[in-house]
């Protein structure tokens, strides 16, 4: 906490960072750590003074960069929605102070789900807590998560219908209309069958159709090291995986990371 970022890891980062936003690509960088550090919970454990510091040191070196967003957590939990309200603005004040003005994209608690976002199963609802977000640039917007299995956790390759992820999304796009919020759907897949590329499909055609609140979409997930892994979209043995079909026509609209 409060030191240098390891040079190496850095180092990959950096090289990454150069060559994608130098294709012209987004690149969206978050801690993926659930808003802890070695466990302890930002704002009790961890202080929050030190997840600020992490965003001034990350921003100071990507604020030249409009092609790099700040993801400032990926999916807090298990802790209190005004807690993760208090940190989130302490980090984006803390970009800010740098002169970034790089688009900021702020999760709520509980997995920042999207078919949860007004629950209160686990405590103030997102859709109440998250009204305080404060950024001096007014240039951010809010990423939820969103599967098609049966609890939405997406570790069932079971989708329950074909038009579940439009039905999911709803509330929370009325939600964010009515706020004039925007907003990005860090994370959604379905594996590979019937009942799920059609699932897909129909998320996918939702967010275009309220382009007016959906500003990109990001899969879960990429990369050799995922194997076998039922969500993964990799080219192997000289093809994309089957997901692939289901996704290219979305790809040319620029709705989407």
């Amino acid at each position: 906490l409060n030191g240098p970022f390891d040079s190496f890891y850095l180092g990959h980062i950096q090289d990454f960072v150069q060559y994608t936003t130098g294709k012209g690509a987004f690149v969206l960088l978050d801690p993926h750590n659930y808003a802890r550090y070695r466990g302890q919970v930002i704002g009790q454990g961890t202080p929050t003074a030190a997840f600020a510091d992490f965003w001034s040191r990350l921003s100071s070196m990507y604020k030249n960069n409009s092609k790099v967003l700040f993801g400032l957590m990926n999916e807090p939990n298990s802790m209190s929605t005004d807690l993760w309200l208090s940190d989130a603005n302490a980090a984006i004040a803390a970009i800010r102070a740098t002169g970034a003005d790089n688009l900021i994209t702020v999760p709520g608690n509980a997995w920042t789900g999207a078919w949860s976002w007004d629950s209160s199963y686990y405590g103030t609802p997102n859709s109440v807590a998250m009204l305080g977000v404060r950024d001096p640039k007014n240039n951010f917007i809010f990423e939820v998560h969103q599967y098609l299995d049966s609890d939405s956790s997406g570790t069932s390759a079971t989708c329950v219908s074909n038009t579940i992820g439009s039905q999911r999304l709803q509330a929370f796009t009325n939600w964010a209309r009515q706020h004039n919020y925007k907003a990005i759907l860090g994370e959604f897949a379905g594996a590979r069958n019937d009942v799920c590329y059609q699932a897909v499909t129909d998320i996918l055609k939702y967010m275009e159709v309220n382009k007016d609140v959906w500003a990109g979409w990001t899969w879960w997930g990429g990369g050799p090291w995922w194997g076998d892994y039922m969500f993964a979209l990799d080219f192997r043995n000289g093809a994309d995986e089957p997901q692939m079909a289901y996704i290219k026509p979305f790809l040319a609209n620029g709705n989407n990371c």
